[in-house]
């Protein structure tokens, strides 16, 4: 009997560069502190604040859309693009909503907004490209841009602190793109996933018109497209398109629709390049899953008082969270314009991960550091407060209490 072949130590194995170069996320490096704290301290007290999804889950009128899609039969493989039903209803939503003419090819159905941003940055960027990014933001895009190879400059919004609010410096912008010898890509989240930040329309404007002058596509982030207050101008970026436009719209049912679980989203694209990308999902998930599409048709069709409510609901968890850092002396924050985020900094966050490592082990309070988001976060700290009012205002008692030094 021949003897088993030697095993080779795993480390020994070497690794895809673009493995080597992924950064691991700062708030999962907190959220994991958190679970092993609360296994650690079964009894513990731990509000967590540090995820982007609405608490009160998905309601029932979409849940019963699901069950009743698995009752019948909605179990198998679909389109890679997704349900030619869904796509449509798509349609039909933004012809509603922004008197828009889309067709059911514009459309990628994909598994949550996430997927779509990979498979945007995997389709549209190559080594040697360039992406800026205007941030804080989400990380995903910087991920996805740096395993497709691309060199990614963080173009940092600005803060008004007298006025408590972002705004972007085209100045800036301009220069940044002098020093880009292949910019290719272009990425803006609005409303923005930290800093609550709403981009204006003649702004999207000045933007798609930047990009078109230069040849470059504009990726678009609009997940939190739904949740925007105080009347704020809100166009979509689609709405100022032209014919053959390098504009790419990213969005999903995850916030809107509190149906984060599911994993749907999708994208918006000339169908030329939706259909190459669709493609590519073939190698990827093949399909987004069949019953939470047949489940984000009811969404579409009959969610429009949840969204009502929804808003109204924020508007006031907003308002509480708003009220109560503006009395934490040392603090500054922007008034979120839309989103259900908080980003706000005193000088105790200035190692945001320090930070928020020891507010958990004190207070019990998970938040996200800024440094997650790129550009312009480290410093900051990011409140979720899509939360029930006396949690949050727990959470907050217990924030104040530990920068102040009675924790």
């Amino acid at each position: 009997m021949s003897e088993p072949a030697p095993r080779i130590a795993t480390q020994t194995l070497p690794l895809a560069e673009r493995l080597e170069r992924l950064k691991p996320s700062a708030i999962r490096e907190i959220h994991n502190l958190a679970d092993r704290l609360k296994l650690e301290n079964p009894g513990k007290s731990v509000i967590a604040l540090h995820f982007g999804e609405p608490d009160l889950g998905t309601p029932p009128f979409i849940v019963e859309a699901g069950v009743a899609a698995l009752r019948n039969g909605a179990v198998f493989y679909e389109n890679n693009s997704g349900r030619n039903d869904l796509k449509a209803e798509l349609a039909r939503y933004f012809r509603e909503r922004y008197d828009l003419r889309l067709t059911e090819d514009n459309f990628l159905i994909t598994c949550g907004g996430v997927q779509a941003i990979c498979l945007s940055m995997l389709g549209l960027l190559a080594p040697g490209d360039e992406m800026i990014n205007v941030t804080p933001a989400w990380p995903n895009f910087t991920g996805a841009a740096e395993l497709a190879g691309a060199t990614v400059h963080d173009l940092p919004l600005t803060f008004d602190g007298a006025e408590r609010r972002y705004f972007l410096d085209f100045s800036a912008l301009e220069a940044l793109a002098q020093r880009c010898r292949n910019l290719r890509v272009v990425v803006v989240n609005t409303p923005s996933n930290p800093t609550g930040w709403v981009m204006q329309g003649h702004e999207k404007q000045r933007i798609l018109d930047f990009c078109r002058e230069r040849g470059a596509y504009l990726v678009g982030d609009e997940m939190y497209d739904r949740i925007v207050f105080d009347g704020a101008d809100q166009p979509s970026f689609l709405q100022m398109r032209e014919a053959g436009e390098r504009l790419v719209l990213i969005n999903g049912f995850s916030k809107t629709y509190a149906m984060t679980g599911w994993r749907l989203g999708y994208l918006i694209a000339e169908p030329q390049l939706a259909q190459r990308l669709a493609q590519m999902q073939e190698y990827v998930t093949s399909c987004a899953p069949s019953m939470a599409q047949v489940a984000a048709i009811t969404a579409l069709r009959e969610g429009e008082p949840f969204i009502a409510e929804s808003l109204a609901r924020y508007r006031n968890l907003r308002d509480i969270v708003v009220e109560r850092l503006a009395a934490i002396p040392g603090s500054e924050f922007a008034n979120p314009g839309g989103g259900f985020y908080a980003f706000f900094r005193h000088p105790a966050t200035e190692d945001s991960v320090r930070f928020c490592r020891e507010l958990l082990r004190s207070a019990g309070v998970v938040l996200a550091p800024g440094r997650a988001f790129g550009g312009g976060g480290e410093g900051w700290v990011r409140i979720c407060f899509a939360q029930r009012p006396e949690i949050l205002d727990e959470a907050m008692n217990r924030l104040t209490q530990f920068v102040s030094g009675k924790i």
